[in-house]
């Protein structure tokens, strides 16, 4: 019976935890350098990567517009708060919402 007890308790602890970190304030929207030449990339866009510096995970199937890359460079985010404008590969990055990160930095 106690290994029951402990077995669900080990499957509830795996799918309620952000074992990605994509819920926390650690990803940053970096340029990809190394991407630069792709030819996949959309005029007027470059190749980003959502990077967590923490956890050192990244995501490097995106494009933004090099006016959205500056502005969103070096602000905290949450992974999940990307919103994409097209799901093909390269993702096109719509907008970020900072708000989050910047409530929880201020305190």
């Amino acid at each position: 019976m106690s290994k029951w007890i402990v077995a669900i308790f080990c499957v509830f602890f795996m799918f309620s935890c952000d074992l990605d970190h994509k819920k926390k304030c650690e990803w940053k929207l970096i340029p990809d350098i190394d991407r630069k030449d792709d030819e996949s990339i959309d005029e007027g866009y470059i190749p980003v990567c959502a990077r967590n510096f923490i956890t050192k995970k990244q995501d490097c199937r995106m494009q933004a517009t090099l006016e959205y890359a500056q502005e969103s460079y070096g602000k905290l985010f949450r992974y999940v708060d990307i919103k994409i404008k097209s799901v093909a590969l390269p993702r096109t990055v719509e907008s970020i919402n900072f708000d989050r990160c910047r409530e929880e930095n201020s305190k």
